[in-house]
């Protein structure tokens, strides 16, 4: 039987070479777009409104000012949505593939939703961690310093990096093997701690794809325009590539889980 401590990592991870991550992550990635189309599809069309009604809408305009505190609420609230209905559920979706049993993404947002309130707690957990030693440091910095945007500012972005890093694996210990919010802030930094090496290599090999993908996503950024319908489809383009990319971003997080961590006894309901 798996002890606890063999699945978060007492030792040092065998990871699979740059060449299979990168196939393993790609052969997910692909296989997972299918079972996500409508989803997919949806994300594009929300992008494609958000986007386009920023850049088309002009805040001079006094009716439009008395509208725009209402609006921009809205707009506020829909990345939250997106992430708790589209996002995560790639995770136990990608799961199901790799178990060999495809579910519906239906079935993906059931699982989400099963775990939401330990999955509420984590993401809390996070933001406290990331922004609660940051606040009092950049209020007294701006303070104190005459140039509180220099070393404080990038003091503050190292911190939001490292503790991200450490906590990258938080939200698919709660998703995928049920963990409460504490316990898989402790699992991914002990995950992370044990194969740091393995980890940020592979990370920063995953990045420079992802950059290289959101670069090719505003190849008309450079032109300036304001003609309504180039904006436009600026907006539609940098849409349908962030569409694309979400499995396989997701992928390389449960690959990249799932090497470090063997699969815990199923937990979920058929």
């Amino acid at each position: 039987m798996t002890t606890e401590a063999d699945r978060t990592g007492s030792a040092r991870a065998s990871l699979p070479g740059v060449h299979a991550h990168l196939s393993s992550v790609y052969d997910l990635g692909r296989r997972s777009i299918r079972p996500a189309l409508p989803a997919l599809a949806l994300l594009f069309l929300i992008r494609l409104g958000m986007g386009a009604h920023r850049a088309l809408t002009n805040y001079s305009d006094a009716t439009g000012q008395a509208a725009v505190p209402a609006v921009n609420a809205a707009l506020d609230a829909i990345p939250i949505l997106l992430l708790a209905f589209i996002c995560i559920p790639f995770l136990p979706l990608q799961e199901s593939i790799l178990r060999g049993r495809t579910i519906h993404f239906l079935g993906a947002i059931r699982r989400v939703l099963q775990v939401s309130v330990n999955l509420v707690f984590s993401v809390i957990a996070q933001t406290f961690i990331l922004l609660g030693p940051v606040t009092p440091i950049t209020v007294a910095g701006a303070r104190m310093l005459s140039d509180p945007f220099g070393p404080l500012l990038w003091t503050c972005m190292a911190w939001l990096l490292v503790a991200a890093f450490f906590m990258i694996f938080a939200i698919p210990a709660v998703v995928l093997d049920g963990e409460g919010p504490l316990r898989s802030l402790w699992t991914s930094v002990r995950l992370v701690s044990r194969n740091f090496g393995s980890v940020l290599g592979m990370l920063l090999v995953l990045g420079f794809i992802a950059l290289v993908g959101f670069g090719a996503a505003s190849p008309l950024s450079a032109l300036g325009a304001t003609a309504a319908p180039i904006k436009v489809a600026f907006v539609a383009w940098t849409s349908a590539i962030e569409a694309l990319l979400l499995p396989f971003l997701a992928a390389a997080v449960v690959v990249l889980y799932r090497s470090l961590r063997p699969r815990a006894e199923e937990w979920f309901a058929a």
